[in-house]
């Protein structure tokens, strides 16, 4: 994303000078908060605005060369070392940012928010997703205890979409929407001629996957499709974008295993500076997800002028429904989604769908207008507000 292409996004004058980011995972996994990140902190930087993010160290080869993570020691109670090692990092900053801004309602991130609200630092605190909470009473209580501080602290909480919001049954929550670079992220006819040829796609119909390989993604969903009568005589690919996950060794391995033409599998790995023009190469986006806030990769691969194929869950929905675009399956079964396949396969694509697709991002889903909001939040809370500009935008 260039610098040039991100000027002018926030407000003229009462501009925040200085964001602090707390982000309970490493920015090199392939994870939507990742992504938001890295997107609204460099418009910060564009606009000469100061920032540094704390988050927990991963494949430092991955990750921004400006950055440090925090390196983790302890054997046990790492979300506590995590938290302690950030508090630490807010204390030793406190004179550089203004607002601390942190994702997802997580120990980390309770701690620097009330740290920062000792200091006099307000906060927004921005609800991506809220997921199942593995493990016995005494964890699920601990985890409702944390993000109901968080949110009590915070003096600004954001859901990602109405349906986050309406998850924690909170009235607080303004909504903004995830954005994504539609300049980026758009069609590359040269992109998907090349990727295509390197990768043996043909002419066959090519469903892409883009996220971590996980069931919590439905990728299970996706692969024990790929083994149905359904499509076994059909020509198609699975092109998997992403990565496994460290809490799920082995995953991919063993989903695949019984598919019966494993040539229809192509694993690419973790796609970064020309994901575009991957994206490009296929013909469907499939978003098998158990549960979402608001989706990154279906924005972005919306946004390229791929049709969804995604599961029945209410964000999915809103943004099949919204555009007028893509088909949706029943949320965690592989034979609906394989007679899905088997259609689009038979059937084809309308052509106007791709121009529909990416009209429905750069109206809904835009980063400018995500980084414009965030802004003005960031005045809003330091009282430096000016008439006129949105804080949260819904979209229901």
């Amino acid at each position: 994303m260039s610098d040039s292409r991100l000027r002018g996004q926030l407000p003229v004058r009462n501009r925040v000078r200085g964001v602090f980011f707390v982000a309970p995972y490493p920015l090199s996994r392939i994870t939507g908060i990742g992504r938001f990140v890295r997107d609204l902190r460099q418009a910060l930087q564009s606009e000469g605005i100061w920032s540094h993010v704390a988050y927990p160290a991963g494949d430092s080869t991955a990750e921004p060369p400006s950055d440090t993570g925090i390196s983790l020691r302890w054997q046990k109670f790492q979300s506590l070392e995590l938290g302690l090692k950030t508090v630490a990092s807010v204390i030793r900053y406190r004179s550089r940012f203004q607002v601390l801004h942190a994702q997802q309602a997580h120990l980390q991130c309770f701690l620097a928010i009330l740290v920062a609200s000792v200091l006099g630092k307000p906060s927004v605190l921005t609800l991506h997703v809220w997921p199942p909470i593995a493990g016995g009473w005494l964890h699920k209580a601990a985890h409702g205890a944390i993000a109901r501080l968080s949110l009590r602290f915070a003096t600004r909480s954001v859901a990602v979409s109405p349906f986050v919001r309406d998850v924690s049954e909170s009235s607080r929550f303004g909504i903004i929407e995830n954005g994504v670079d539609t300049d980026f992220f758009q069609y590359s006819p040269g992109g998907r001629v090349t990727i295509r040829a390197n990768l043996g796609l043909g002419d066959d119909t090519v469903f892409v996957f883009a996220g971590r390989w996980t069931t919590s993604k439905g990728l299970d969903v996706l692969l024990k499709a790929a083994e149905s009568d359904e499509l076994g005589r059909r020509r198609f690919k699975l092109m998997l974008l992403g990565e496994p996950t460290p809490d799920e060794p082995g995953f991919i391995e063993r989903s695949t295993r019984n598919i019966p033409h494993l040539s229809s599998v192509v694993r690419v790995g973790p796609v970064f500076d020309n994901l575009a023009e991957y994206l490009s190469a296929g013909d469907v986006f499939v978003a098998p997800s158990r549960y979402e806030g608001m989706p990154l990769a279906v924005l972005e691969a919306m946004a390229v002028g791929l049709p969804v194929l995604a599961s029945d869950i209410p964000v999915h929905r809103l943004l099949v429904e919204r555009s007028g675009v893509g088909w949706i399956f029943p949320s965690g079964d592989p034979d609906g989604m394989a007679k899905a396949m088997a259609q689009i396969i038979d059937r084809g694509i309308p052509r106007q769908w791709a121009e529909q697709s990416r009209a429905a991002i750069i109206r809904h889903n835009n980063l400018r207008a995500m980084v414009s909001q965030y802004a003005a939040a960031y005045n809003e809370i330091l009282g430096v507000a000016q008439p006129g500009l949105p804080i949260a935008r819904s979209s229901t």
